[in-house]
């Protein structure tokens, strides 16, 4: 507690953890705010809301702050508009309709797109007999919703604006080109220029508290800074749930039919409308992989939602007959199980793009988001308008199929068929880039791994040149030049894709690797956290937190991590290689050898390569010569996999042998990056590891 001489001796601050203002001797309009709340006086409250908190105040460094301001804000926001909703409602039930019409109104002020803000405040007008006002308001609003937010009123409002416009009997109602924006009102707490305090104390404080209101700034904004300073203490290290706030999870929408042949283009659309929603400033989207463990299931609403930490829930049925579509949709509100919206589509098959996009402005609309013009020409323009190239693009897009080299050859049979009927069409030309990087670094008879690599570039290349606007043409491109060892301009293409779609879970993870490899281990930590809060659920996006607790020398914490994915079957590779280098990095031999030896069934070469590596650290030599004797072998035949000969000679301790494969490996492209943490830090005090990660662009940024 910190005294002051001044205002009777009284302390100005009360408490420590956190630091608070004393209310007995600094009146904030906040806590005037919240006092008039307690006792009930609604009116009072919102006389003294002053708008946002702490607008325009910043705190650098201090990212617990913003995130503990931003909640701030956001609680205060809903207090102010539940009060005005409730006086209103409490004016409508009086009969009171003028009071009701300027609650209503002020309402409309705080959201001017909100949905229900404005079928309030029509309503209000015809009740008070004002239609011609009800009328002019409900085309004032129409023209803000098809500016800000790129599409219709909701069919609410349409009816209550048909209706007023009945009862009115009055010819159309000329609206000005711009509505008059809201009134802004004066900073909750502080203007940052001076930081001198408005309208913080109460308008009737003393001359004596007036005089100190200079000290009481400087106070104010001690107070804040501790207070920041308290946060990311108790927060420490943790993940704290996300605040369910405007967010979505999309589930699989059901094949109504049954028909098997459907299939792909019903899961096509659940994973377009995700990919679609994401592009929505503001809006927080739940990743595919999360939102697919719900395919068919009973769960309820609200259990969904708490388990994927979001608010609202989107859910439909395709039923597809002949070149006939209809595809039912509903939004549901999380907290009750209550729909939003809803509307059904009965198209042509042809159609099928313009609903993806009508069902994104709905959703857009009824969350009060605004999609802006560069955001609604994105969704509206799509990728092709081919129904049987998209039907062929899905068929390729399976995650299946990247699991096994013959699944990445169909994959590719159906790119091209794609492309074949669109030749423009940008996502299919990225599925062809990853699925040439997918065979690369599989058994691939036909071409070297640079030869395909350059295929891969080529075709990302050419899915960039033609939609500069797609996340996952700039992610193809990322990959094929990280697999170059073109590190820079992979982080590039990655945070250009994040830019495009900062709420897919997929950008974040390949990130993390980037982050990693360049010996960024906090930016890396960052990056898997965002990644798992959009996609918790994910397996991917859980080993890649544990792979960035690894990166920052937090390997018990990585352990815990992975045990969420032991029950996997098949194990996930990359989890149980993740969870064989801590046990590495701990020294812990004969647990690192069970963890690799747990996922050698479906290996491959890499795996069995790092079981070398383990078995010749921990002492079991002749064994580990036996799998580099294997590796060997297979690397004359193919005329690659130098590195996974080099990670046996580093396992038996053969520096030289070691360098001069892993040099080998930067020309042959079989350098993997993900398997780099253990060889790294047996070599590093090398003079010719310097040299080395020059090549391989490991340099440190």
């Amino acid at each position: 507690m910190i005294s002051c001489s001044f205002f009777s001796g009284q302390a100005v601050f009360a408490g420590v953890n956190p630091v608070r203002l004393n209310p007995v001797v600094v009146s904030s309009d906040v806590g005037e705010f919240q006092g008039a709340l307690e006792r009930g006086d609604l009116e009072g409250a919102v006389e003294e809301y002053r708008g946002p908190f702490l607008d325009g105040f910043y705190l650098s460094d201090a990212p617990e702050f913003e995130q503990w301001l931003d909640a701030e804000r956001a609680r205060l926001e809903r207090s102010y508009s539940g009060a005005l909703e409730r006086l209103a409602q409490g004016a409508e039930a009086a009969q009171d309709h003028a009071t009701a019409v300027r609650w209503w109104r002020k309402l409309a002020e705080t959201d001017p797109v909100s949905g229900k803000n404005a079928t309030g405040l029509i309503r209000a007008l015809m009740n008070a007999g004002d239609h011609a006002a009800a009328l002019q308001y409900a085309e004032q609003y129409e023209a803000v919703v098809a500016r800000e937010l790129g599409t219709s009123v909701g069919p609410a409002v349409s009816n209550l604006v048909a209706e007023v416009r009945a009862k009115a009997k009055t010819e159309r109602v000329t609206v000005p080109k711009s509505p008059p924006p809201p009134r802004s009102r004066p900073n909750a707490a502080l203007v940052a220029a001076g930081a001198t305090p408005v309208d913080l104390l109460h308008p009737q404080r003393s001359a004596r508290r007036r005089s100190a209101s200079y000290v009481l700034a400087a106070l104010v904004i001690f107070a804040v800074i501790a207070t920041a300073g308290w946060l990311r203490t108790s927060l420490g290290h943790s993940t704290p749930r996300p605040a369910a706030g405007r967010s979505i999870a999309v589930l699989p929408f059901v094949n109504v039919s049954g028909d098997q042949r459907d299939a792909a283009l019903v899961d096509g659309l659940s994973e377009d409308l995700i990919a679609v929603l994401a592009r929505i400033p503001n809006l927080r989207v739940i990743g595919r992989t999360s939102a697919l463990a719900f395919k068919n299931s009973n769960a309820g609403a609200r259990r969904i939602a708490d388990s994927l930490g979001v608010s609202n829930i989107l859910e439909g049925g395709v039923k597809k007959s002949g070149s006939q579509l209809r595809v039912q949709a509903r939004l549901v509100d999380a907290r009750d199980g209550s729909t939003r919206w809803s509307e059904t589509y009965d198209r042509e098959l042809k159609d099928i793009f313009s609903v993806q996009s009508e069902i994104a402005g709905a959703v857009a609309r009824e969350l009060d988001l605004r999609l802006g013009e560069g955001t609604l020409a994105r969704i509206k323009r799509g990728s092709t308008r081919n129904v049987a190239a998209y039907e062929f693009y899905l068929r390729g897009n399976d995650p299946v199929r990247f699991r096994t080299d013959s699944g990445a050859r169909a994959a590719m049979k159906y790119f091209r068929q794609a492309l074949a009927l669109d030749s423009n069409y940008a996502a299919a030309y990225a599925g062809l880039a990853l699925m040439h990087k997918r065979i690369a670094f599989g058994d691939d008879r036909e071409l070297s791994r640079p030869d395909r690599l350059a295929l891969a570039e080529q075709a990302a290349l050419k899915a960039v040149a033609l939609d500069d606007s797609s996340g996952e043409a700039h992610e193809a491109l990322a990959y094929v030049k990280r697999d170059n060892y073109e590190l820079a301009p992979a982080e590039t293409e990655l945070k250009r894709a994040v830019a495009l779609e900062p709420t897919n879970a997929r950008f974040h993870e390949g990130l993390v690797q980037i982050y990693a490899m360049t010996q960024r281990p906090v930016e890396a930590l960052v990056e898997a956290r965002r990644a798992l809060e959009l996609d918790p659920l994910s397996p991917t996006a859980n080993a890649e937190v544990a792979d960035a607790l690894l990166a920052n020398d937090r390997c018990d914490e990585a352990l815990a991590q992975l045990e969420t994915l032991r029950s996997l079957q098949p194990p996930l590779n990359r989890a149980g290689q993740i969870a064989a280098e801590c046990y590495a990095q701990k020294r812990m031999w004969p647990e690192a050898i069970a963890e690799i030896q747990r996922i050698s069934v479906n290996g491959g070469p890499r795996v069995q390569a790092y079981r070398g590596y383990m078995l010749g650290r921990a002492g079991r030599t002749a064994e580990a010569r036996r799998i580099l004797a294997a590796l060997l072998d297979r690397s004359r035949r193919i005329n690659g996999g130098a590195f996974d000969v080099a990670l046996v000679y580093v396992g038996l301790g053969e520096n030289d042998q070691a360098f001069a494969w892993l040099n080998k490996a930067v020309d042959d492209r079989s350098l993997g990056f993900e398997w780099m943490h253990a060889t790294v830090k047996d070599l590093r005090r090398d003079p010719r590891f310097e040299k080395l990660g020059r090549r391989a662009g490991l340099q440190k940024r």
